[in-house]
C-alpha cells in the first residue's frame, strides 16, 4: 500500500507543468543580464555574424541595460517587471537561429554567400 501511496505522489509531481519558476528581484535580473551579455559577447565573436544580426544584438543588449538603469533610479515594481522582461528578451534574441540571408538583408532574391558580414579579429 506504501508503495501506491509513493508512486501515486511522484506521478503528481511528474505531472506539474511550467518548469523552474524563477521570482524576478533585483539581483535576479542583473545577474541574468550579466550571463546575457557574456553570451552575446560569444555569438558576436562567431565566425559569420551579419550586420543585422550585429545591430539587433547591440539594440536589445542596449533595451535591458536601459531598463536595468530606469529600475535603479526608480524601483518599482513595473520598472522590475520592463526590466526583467527586456533581459528575457535579450536571452530569447541570442538563444534565436541567425536569420536567413533574405529576412536579414530585405533582399529575396540575394544568393545566400552575399549576406553582409562583420569578422571581428584581434
Amino acid at each position: 500500500m506504501r508503495a501506491v501511496v509513493l508512486l501515486g505522489l511522484l506521478a503528481g509531481c511528474q505531472s506539474q507543468g511550467g518548469g523552474l519558476v524563477v521570482r524576478q528581484t533585483p539581483r535576479t535580473i542583473l545577474y541574468s543580464y550579466v550571463i546575457a551579455n557574456g553570451m552575446a559577447r560569444g555569438r558576436l565573436m562567431s565566425d559569420r555574424v551579419t550586420v543585422g544580426e550585429y545591430m539587433r544584438i547591440l539594440q536589445s543588449d542596449r533595451d535591458a541595460l536601459t531598463a536595468i538603469m530606469q529600475f535603479r533610479d526608480s524601483p518599482t515594481n513595473e520598472n522590475l517587471h520592463n526590466a526583467g522582461q527586456r533581459v528575457e528578451d535579450f536571452i530569447a534574441l541570442i538563444n534565436s537561429p541567425p536569420p536567413t540571408a533574405a529576412a536579414d538583408n530585405g533582399q529575396a532574391s540575394a544568393p545566400a554567400g552575399q549576406v553582409p558580414v562583420m569578422r571581428i579579429t584581434h
